[in-house]
Formats: structure tokens, sequence, C-alpha cells
């Protein structure tokens, strides 16, 4: 394994994951630099928890990679558990990346395209416009499937709800689906709009229930925490390939 700096790898992801283009309530790039410049080990995580953060320090990283950050946009008081958590990343030496929306909504290593590519979709292309982006895909099943059966396949994914929440008010044979993940059921209707059969996505708000129903549309919820750990994976395999990095992936499913 070798070692490169951490400006040189964050660089990489932005420039790979496109983030300017994003307009997010995230500060997406590098959020945090620890005075540890040097990159040997780089941890991967859904969420950049104090636990989290701490395992990654545990396990000699000197890089965090998250979907979800500390920082929201503005500047919060740095107290209480943000400030614990940033002074956990300088002094043991972890730097923290975030990639928020740029990791839902890209078309290779996002999120929604890599559950794409686990259920064998083809014709694989952006969904659900946000802000002049889109942070979503759609695509086809290669055959027609029934809202269960997806379900149940979703299921054996880390941190999944046991079982998934299906919302079956769709057509019964599934051949289109929409991905969005997180907490995306407010793109139903526009799956009605473009005749999409199933909406998967990660958590559910109350009114999905009589928005699924009143369009049509079949919904699974496979758990918020499930839903989003495709992208951060992906990330690992990348900088593995491009920068021979050690790395380690830090398992804390919410149930979520």
């Amino acid at each position: 394994m070798t070692t490169t700096s951490v400006h040189t790898i964050t660089a990489h992801l932005n420039d790979m994951l496109d983030i300017g283009r994003y307009t997010d309530i995230s500060v997406n790039g590098l959020q945090v630099e620890s005075p540890n410049g040097s990159i040997r080990k780089v941890g991967f995580a859904v969420d950049a928890a104090y636990s989290t953060i701490e395992a990654a320090a545990d396990a000699q990283c000197d890089l965090l990679v998250v979907h979800h950050g500390l920082l929201w946009g503005g500047c919060p008081p740095i107290v209480g558990p943000l400030a614990r958590k940033l002074q956990l990343c300088m002094t043991r030496g972890v730097s923290l990346y975030a990639a928020h929306l740029p990791l839902d909504g890209h078309l290779e290593y996002g999120n929604a395209a890599q559950i794409a590519h686990l259920l064998g979709a083809t014709d694989v292309s952006p969904a659900f416009p946000y802000k002049g982006a889109t942070i979503g895909v759609r695509g086809t099943l290669s055959t027609t499937r029934t809202v269960h059966e997806l379900a149940s396949q979703l299921a054996q994914s880390e941190g999944a709800l046991q079982p998934p929440l299906i919302l079956p008010f769709g057509p019964a044979e599934i051949r289109t689906v929409g991905i969005a993940t997180g907490a995306a059921t407010s793109v139903i209707p526009e799956c009605a709009q473009l005749g999409i059969d199933l909406l998967l996505t990660g958590e559910p708000k109350q009114e999905a229930y009589h928005s699924a129903q009143e369009h049509r549309v079949n919904v699974i919820c496979m758990g918020h925490y499930a839903s989003e750990t495709f992208g951060v994976r992906a990330l690992e395999r990348v900088l593995q390939r491009d920068f021979r990095v050690e790395t380690c992936w830090i398992s804390e499913p919410t149930g979520i």
C-alpha cells in the first residue's frame, strides 16, 4: 500500500463526483483537515458520528469518507457534540470528507446507480431533478418482478429494515424502477408522471402511504442507512484502485 496527500485524494473525489454541480445543504468535499496530511489508510462510513470517527481513529485511518458529514451550511456554534467530534478528528489525526447529494445522484458511483446495478437494471439514466442536478436514477428490469421479490432481495443489504416497508399500490408486475435513496418519498408523484412502476427509497414520511395509493405507484423503503451504504462502498473500491491505499469499512446500521 502507498501513501498520498489528503488534498490529492480529495481533489480526485471532487472531480470524479463533480461536487460543484450540486446545490446542497451539505458542505461537500473536505470538511475537516487534521494536522496529519499524509494518507495511508482510509475509513468509509455512512455517518460522521462520534462513534464512527472514533472507530476510524482506532483503526489508524488518516481520512474518513462519509455520506452524511458534520457541516450542513453556515457555520453553527462549535459546541457540544460538534465540538467533541471536531476535537476527536484533530487530536487523533483523522481528516473528514463528505459527499451528500453528489453521492446520491452520480450515474456510476452514486447510491441509486449502485442499487440499480444490484437489481440488474438496464437503460439506467438520471432521474429526479433538483436545483440543476439529478439525485436518482430510473431503469428497466431485465424481467418483470413483484414488489415482494424485490423487497426480499433488498432485505439482504447491510442494515436493511426487516422486512423492508412495502406500499404495494402499483402494478403487480414491475418492469420500471425509480431509485432515490435516503428520504425521497416526495418523488412518488414524479414516478407516476414518468410511468415508473416502483420507487425504491430508504425512509418514508407519513404522507407517502396516501401518495403512493393515490398515484398508483409501488414503493419499497429499505431503510435510510441501508439505501446509502452503496455509494461510499463504491468510493472505497475507487480509492483502492486509484491510490492503492489501505481501506476499512465502518459498519454502524441505525435501523432507520
